[in-house]
């Protein structure tokens, strides 16, 4: 493995890992891991990549991880598009996918949506923050628009029960002693990817990547309903599926083999007709 760090518009430095040293690979993929989480957590999904021959790259997100920034907080959805596009600029001239989880699948797919990359041959969304399943009240609402013009980089905890990750209790436990993980989300954050996950559904008709999404049965944070409503409007540009006893980590559930195999095979498919 080897870490690079590169600076955001901002000054910040970003943590990035390349997770396999040969160069005898047949496309690339890079990982955006979700909310209060970090790269290091998908290593099981780096190296089944891997071990069929992709080359496989990830980023810890700003305030989050091993990269810098307040935790949990992002001055806005600018920042983060900002952000993976200085990612996509180092990574070496070969076929590109990119998978996005949960908060990182907003971050892609609004990147899709609004920057219209052409140097994208596909990506994959798995469980992306679309809709949350608790909704907010109106007085929530309320708070959360004035907070975010006088204090948008208060953190709050992101209310996220651990337990409604996977069925497999081993990642939940992990996952709550995980010393990189953090428990925060700054209203700017919120406010601003709330609002995104609405407009990508609503925007889903221009998307022009080849995008497959996955989704969990069972997830208890972020509505599938979300999944199923993006990919109706994008149309026949999309492929998805709904993964029966699965909870929020698709890759993490007792499924996992499944969920991997169905998305090696997508890739392998895509980059067999692409190229």
């Amino acid at each position: 493995m080897q870490s690079y760090k590169i600076k955001t518009k901002d000054e910040l430095s970003l943590q990035i890992q390349k997770w396999n040293k040969s160069n005898d690979i047949k496309a690339n993929i890079l990982i955006i891991h979700g909310l209060g989480e970090h790269q290091g957590r998908y290593n099981h999904v780096a190296d089944y990549y891997t071990n069929h021959k992709f080359g496989v790259y990830s980023y810890d997100q700003r305030g989050h991880g091993k990269s810098e920034g307040k935790r949990g907080h992002s001055p806005g959805i600018e920042y983060n598009l900002n952000d993976l596009e200085r990612v996509i600029k180092i990574l070496p001239s070969k076929p590109l996918f990119i998978y996005g989880h949960s908060f990182g699948g907003s971050v892609l797919a609004n990147f899709l949506l609004r920057k219209k990359p052409e140097n994208i041959n596909g990506a994959i969304l798995s469980a992306p923050w679309f809709k949350l399943v608790k909704q907010l009240n109106p007085v929530e609402k309320f708070l959360i628009r004035i907070l975010n013009n006088i204090a948008p980089s208060l953190t709050q905890n992101n209310r996220l029960n651990e337990n409604d990750l996977s069925h497999d209790e081993s990642v939940c436990k992990t996952y709550i002693n995980d010393p990189l993980r953090t428990g925060k989300v700054s209203i700017r954050l919120f406010h601003d990817f709330f609002k995104s996950g609405i407009w990508a559904i609503e925007n889903a008709t221009n998307l022009s990547t080849k995008t497959l999404l996955i989704h969990g049965s069972e997830d208890l944070i972020v509505d599938k309903n979300g999944t199923l409503e993006f990919a109706k409007n994008a149309g026949k540009i999309t492929d998805y599926k709904i993964f029966s006893n699965t909870k929020h980590e698709p890759h993490n559930d007792f499924t996992k083999e499944e969920v991997l195999s169905f998305t090696l095979n997508w890739l392998q498919n895509n980059l067999n007709t692409s190229f």
